[in-house]
């Protein structure tokens, strides 16, 4: 089947980073789109031809009604990343995701887009909010209408959680977080938006749950990365390792400083296990096959379309 003229997907978090990516590419595909958009955040919307916008929270069901009405499929991307307790990340990454299925008629396919942080929920509550999530959309649908993709660190164009890293290590210093024998897969947001595409264009690989990344076997370690980054600045970086007591510290001081201000933190100290994990390696691409997707961009192409 071709994708011209397949109807119309719903899609939440358009304003962000990888969502923007998303309505993008299903747009060069033929989809028409229904994005919901939180107040205020229309002005960093894409512009996008065949795209109906409809602003409004997760908690509101008329809107969620008005979102998926008629639609083929949703496309959920939105999430909360900072907050302190648990109920701050479960207010939409669960709540949200409740609400979004009672919605649902029965008939819409449902693509959530979760994070690999949901295979250890312990370690934060953002994770363990993902992981709740997903087991909603698990639960709540039949195989056949439900698939889940679980992102490794997703980087490209627009990115604003790992460009501020990205940056400095481009300045010749690199600010490591982990352990220096850690391991993580990385994936291009543009390749992340194909394979949600391709998803979209059939029924195979639905009812499953994937881990897909660049195709950068076992991953990669942080040298990998100074390395890359190293022969597009054409200098060396020097590498500083940040211990783990002072990266759990600097959490703790931040959440104390969020209890006073009210802003919600990037960098708890749940934040900084997840940083200090050894292994964020995707279990790859294999059970993507049967949907024709492969990764195209890897790591030295990536980083030069991401940093000046």
């Amino acid at each position: 089947m071709t994708d011209a003229g397949r109807g119309t997907v719903a899609l939440t978090g358009a304003s962000g980073f990888i969502g923007a990516a998303i309505a993008r590419h299903l747009i060069s595909r033929g989809w028409r789109l229904r994005l919901l958009v939180r107040p205020g955040s229309q002005a960093r919307l894409p512009s996008l031809p065949a795209t109906r916008v409809i602003t409004g929270s997760l908690a509101d069901p008329m809107v969620l009604k008005q979102l998926l009405a008629g639609a083929q499929a949703l496309v959920h991307c939105a999430g909360a990343v900072r907050g302190l307790t648990r109920a701050d990340f479960d207010r939409v990454n669960v709540s949200g995701v409740q609400a979004l299925l009672d919605a649902a008629d029965d008939a819409l396919r449902v693509v959530h887009i979760s994070s690999l942080a949901a295979r250890h929920p312990r370690l934060s509550h953002y994770a363990a909010s993902k992981r709740a999530g997903e087991q909603l959309v698990q639960t709540c649908l039949p195989p056949a209408r439900r698939v889940i993709l679980r992102p490794p660190a997703v980087y490209g164009p627009g990115d604003r959680e790992l460009r501020p890293l990205l940056d400095r290590i481009m300045q010749g210093l690199a600010l490591i977080p982990a352990p220096r024998d850690a391991r993580f897969s990385l994936l291009h947001v543009n390749d992340l938006a194909t394979a949600v595409a391709c998803l979209l264009s059939g029924s195979a690989a639905w009812g499953c749950t994937h881990e897909p990344d660049d195709g950068q076997p076992g991953g990669y370690a942080w040298q990998d990365l100074l390395a890359a980054i190293a022969r597009l600045r054409q200098g060396s970086v020097r590498a500083l390792t940040v211990p783990g007591p002072a990266l759990s510290a600097l959490g703790a001081c931040n959440e104390l400083l969020a209890r006073l201000t009210g802003r919600a933190p990037m960098l708890t100290r749940g934040k900084a296990r997840e940083l200090r994990w050894p292994d964020w390696v995707a279990t790859g691409n294999a059970s993507l096959l049967a949907i024709g997707w492969r990764p195209v961009i890897h790591l030295d192409q990536g980083l030069r379309d991401t940093l000046p």
